[in-house]
């Protein structure tokens, strides 16, 4: 591993779902990506990797498939989100932008 800037915005916002849509790079082997969801939208996969995330500007609410109690952040807060444990985000009624560091595989 080498010190180095690590340049997100140069990268081109590519979509991941409908009113979803990334900036992302491959950093010693796991992605690093702001992810910015327009307002009020659901992803509508579940997501099994782990992330652990800031939450940049608006809000977003992670439920969990197995019915665990939702995790609801907004502008300054932090999280992480377990490997294995199902979920998926729906942003609050501003949209939400999240910087996200998947889990190393």
């Amino acid at each position: 591993m080498e010190s180095r800037a690590v340049d997100l915005a140069a990268q081109s916002l590519e979509p991941e779902a409908p009113g979803i849509a990334s900036r992302a790079l491959d950093v010693n082997g796991v992605r690093w990506a702001l992810v910015e969801y327009d307002p009020g939208v659901l992803r509508q996969e579940w997501c099994e990797v782990g992330h652990s995330g800031y939450v940049l500007a608006g809000g977003v609410v992670y439920e969990f498939e197995d019915g665990g109690e939702s995790l609801a952040l907004g502008a300054g807060d932090a999280f992480t989100l377990a490997d294995g444990e199902a979920h998926r985000g729906r942003a609050g009624p501003q949209g939400a932008r999240l910087f996200l560091i998947d889990r190393a595989g």
